[in-house]
C-alpha cells in the first residue's frame, strides 16, 4: 500500500527535481520572480475580487438603515457568514430561506447568498437574530470530531471492560461469590443434619 503523501511533501519533491535539473540559482531566480507585484488590468480585478468576496455581507448589512442593536446583531452575522463559519455551504442557505417560504430555487453560490437572506434577516426581530446567530454554528466534520473520539473511546471502554471481565477470571472470588458459597455450605450442613 503507497501512503498518501500531503501538499507539502509534492511541492518538495517537485521542487528537488527542479533544482537538481536546472541548480538551485536558477529555480530561486524563478521563484523570486513570482514575489514581484503584477500590473495590469488582470491584477486589479484580482485585488477588487478578494475584496468583495472578503466583505460583502458586512457592506450590505453596514448600507442598511436600522436600529443599532439590529445592526450589530446584523453585522456579527455578516461577519461570521463572510468567514464562512456561519451557513458555511449553500444547502444551509437553501435550508433557511425554505423554512422561511422564500425561493431558494437558482441559488448558485454562497456569493448571492446572503443577498437573497438579507430581506429576510432584517424583518426579523432581535431575539429571531440572536436564534439565527446561535443556530448558524453548523458543525461540521472538524467540530464533530471531539464528540466522535468522546463516543468511540466510551465503546472501546466498555468493550474492552466486558473483555476483561469475561476473558480475565478475577484471581480473588468477588463478595457475591462468597455470599453464594456460603449459602451453599448452609445448605449442605443443614441437609447433612436432616439424613441423620
Amino acid at each position: 500500500m503507497t501512503a498518501k503523501l500531503n501538499r507539502d511533501e509534492i511541492l518538495r519533491g517537485l521542487l528537488q527535481i527542479l533544482v537538481e535539473g536546472w541548480g538551485y540559482g536558477a529555480v530561486a531566480d524563478a521563484l523570486k520572480s513570482f514575489e514581484a507585484p503584477s500590473t495590469g488590468v488582470r491584477a486589479e480585478r484580482e485585488g477588487r475580487r478578494t475584496v468583495k468576496s472578503e466583505s460583502l455581507a458586512v457592506q450590505m448589512v453596514a448600507d442598511l438603515p436600522m436600529p443599532a442593536q439590529k445592526k450589530n446583531l446584523l453585522l456579527h452575522l455578516a461577519e461570521r457568514f463572510d468567514e464562512g463559519s456561519a451557513f458555511p455551504k449553500v444547502a444551509d442557505v437553501r435550508s433557511f430561506l425554505m423554512s422561511h417560504h422564500h425561493d431558494s430555487k437558482e441559488l448558485k453560490g454562497r456569493s448571492q447568498a446572503f443577498k437573497r437572506m438579507l430581506p429576510v434577516l432584517s424583518n426579523m426581530s432581535e431575539k429571531g437574530l440572536e436564534k439565527v446567530i446561535s443556530r448558524s454554528y453548523h458543525s461540521g466534520p472538524a467540530e464533530l470530531e471531539a464528540i466522535s473520539d468522546a463516543i468511540r473511546g466510551a465503546g472501546e471502554h466498555l468493550r474492552g471492560v466486558h473483555r476483561n471481565e469475561n476473558l480475565l477470571p478475577s484471581s480473588e472470588p468477588s463478595d457475591e461469590d462468597r455470599d453464594t458459597s456460603r449459602l451453599q455450605e448452609k445448605n449442605e450442613i443443614n441437609t447433612s443434619c436432616k439424613i441423620r
